[in-house]
């Protein structure tokens, strides 16, 4: 080989399905509506990018 580099790629993980994995999903507490859920994504937008300016 000349001069480089070789990267391999890591193993990946087993395979998991939905049930595996969907109970740190849940959720405890009244639902959230879809304006409460686009307001809070739009303060974590201008919060990460208000020192931008």
């Amino acid at each position: 080989m000349g001069d480089g580099i070789l990267l391999k790629p890591k193993k990946p993980f087993g395979e998991t399905t939905l049930e595996n994995v969907a109970g740190c999903l849940k959720y405890r507490g009244t639902p959230k509506s879809l304006d409460e859920l686009e307001d809070a994504i739009r303060q974590g937008v201008e919060e990460q990018f208000d020192n931008c300016n």
